[in-house]
């Protein structure tokens, strides 16, 4: 190759090119999974106001996704600081390649759901914000590397663009109210503005940052460390491994859940503060809180790591040397992820509750919420259940060190769903869909349930755990699936298939009892 432009772009085609695959399937899994449950229950409006909710939460959760794939097969500037190249052209040859990526999948995923749910969404409009919206966050994120202001510069540019965006839907602090339909000549000035001014940030970042330049100090975040992390004891050593490595980990990764939490509510409190002031509209935010939580779960892919690094899924050699069995070394994985769900959970749940009492004693009822109204009493515990849950399967995961094999059982379950779909719409009877998708549903929960008893049974006879965990873990699976019959009992208008599969789903609270230790032992001795 001729041009290093051109060889940089290569190698982040052929490092990336299963990732990037797996995780453009998996950003477009869940509208595909909403708008075909939808359909199912009769039908799509385009006009639907809700569907402009959908897609501006679904164009930023896509942003993420793949953008996360992107700047992984893209690595950091820092390893291309010693090639003979001047900085401008290396923050452009690393800037506009994922800006390109972005903007196309954007487009792409938009042109397919519009042809196979006839939502007429805008395509250039949301595609160039993207690709924008990428060179932005990178420009902040190159420019204050391993510095501890990249969060909240990254929340600030994050909040801007997002702002913006909702402006071409909408009232910037309201619900939005039309689609962003035609692309104007001053958009297009201002974002392309926007992508200058990030060019420009990132090229004087990457600049110090390449000549070893560090970041002037305020002492703010010195100060910080030294008042919440003040240094341990001279003399006072750890008085067991597992409290060592229980340290370790939960420095490294404990707080990152509980500290995106508390980030979340500052900023919608702010918002709430300064826009709204109506205490049903900061109720109602909670309660979507909630249920953000079990979508963050998906840190757990980033929290099971045991790689030298948070992007590395092997496990290196440091840390396989360390005198810990795998049983202890998954367990305190577990419970540092336990720990921070439980510590996130209660942030969000301890002023949820206070602001119900007070709406209570004010109002003498809780406002009404489709959600609570949906799942009653089940909403307070499935919201800590279900982060647990996410978190800790997809951990698990992480933990089996084996990054090719994920992407392929994403891309795999993907092709799956999109194969049933295809059958469900074109090959299947009508009258026939309903048994259709309640047989689809009991033979993913017996699936779930064989899979767990498997874990157990192999984790038992290889000694990874013990009788007691074994016991525990079946009593806990018990406890759930009895308290789903008797409320299953007292609606008997739900369907009786529908329970059969929430019960079998319930056995994902305990498998990461059996799946960690096999998969930390599959990585640490491959």
């Amino acid at each position: 190759m001729r041009f290093i432009s051109v060889a940089m772009t290569w190698e982040m085609l052929s490092r990336g090119r299963w990732s990037l695959l797996a995780f453009a399937l998996a950003a477009n899994a869940m509208p595909v999974f909403l708008f075909t449950a939808l359909r199912h229950e009769g039908g799509l409006d385009s006009g639907d106001p809700s569907l402009l909710v959908m897609q501006l939460t679904m164009l930023q959760i896509q942003m993420f996704i793949f953008g996360c794939a992107a700047f992984d097969a893209q690595g950091q500037p820092s390893r291309l600081y010693a090639m003979p190249i001047p900085t401008s052209s290396l923050v452009a040859c690393q800037m506009l390649p994922s800006m390109v990526l972005v903007g196309l999948e954007s487009l792409v995923s938009t042109a397919c759901l519009n042809a196979a749910f006839d939502l007429n969404w805008p395509l250039w409009g949301p595609a160039l914000f993207a690709a924008v919206g990428v060179a932005g966050i990178q420009a902040a994120m190159w420019s204050l590397e391993k510095s501890a202001w990249l969060p909240v510069t990254v929340g600030i540019v994050g909040a801007i663009l997002g702002l913006w965006f909702k402006s071409r839907i909408g009232p910037t602090f309201s619900q939005p109210t039309h689609q962003w339909v035609e692309l104007t000549p001053g958009e297009v000035f201002t974002l392309l503005t926007f992508a200058g001014l990030s060019y420009y940030a990132a090229v004087v970042g990457v600049a110090r940052r390449r000549c070893g330049e560090p970041l002037p100090s305020l002492g703010v975040i010195a100060w910080i460390e030294r008042v919440c992390d003040p240094p341990p004891d001279v003399g006072a050593p750890f008085a067991t491994p597992e409290q060592a490595h229980f340290w370790f980990e939960w420095r490294r990764k404990g707080w990152v859940m509980p500290t995106t939490v508390v980030f979340g509510m500052v900023i919608g409190l702010v918002i709430w503060i300064l826009f709204i002031r109506e205490l049903q509209d900061l109720f109602e935010g909670f309660v979507v809180g909630g249920a953000m939580l079990t979508i963050m779960g998906f840190l757990g892919f980033g929290l099971g790591t045991v790689g030298p690094n948070d992007q590395t899924f092997e496990m290196g050699h440091f840390l396989a040397t360390r005198p810990l069995t795998n049983t202890e070394m998954s367990r305190i994985l577990l419970k540092v992820m336990a720990k921070s769900v439980l510590i996130a959970w209660t942030i969000w749940a301890v002023p949820f509750v206070i602001l119900t009492a007070i709406l209570f004693f004010a109002k003498s009822a809780i406002p009404s919420v489709e959600i609570l109204n949906n799942w009653g009493w089940w909403y307070f515990p499935a919201t800590l259940l279900g982060c647990w849950t996410v978190m800790s399967v997809l951990a698990s995961l992480s933990m089996t060190g084996r990054s090719t094999l994920l992407a392929q059982l994403v891309l795999g379950l993907f092709a799956l769903f999109i194969g049933l779909g295809l059958f469900y719409n074109y090959a299947l009877p009508v009258e026939s869909r309903q048994n259709f998708n309640r047989g689809v549903g009991v033979v993913v929960g017996v699936v779930i349930v064989l899979g767990t008893v498997w874990a157990f049974v192999s984790a038992r006879r290889r000694s990874l755990i013990g009788s007691p965990t074994v016991a525990s873990a079946f009593s806990v699976w018990a406890v759930l699936g009895g308290l789903i019959v008797l409320d299953w009992v007292r609606h008997p208008a739900r369907p009786l298939t529908l329970g059969v599969m929430v019960v079998c789903l319930a056995a994902l609270v305990v498998v990461p009892l059996a799946a960690a230790p096999l998969a930390l032992t599959w990585n640490r001795n491959r």
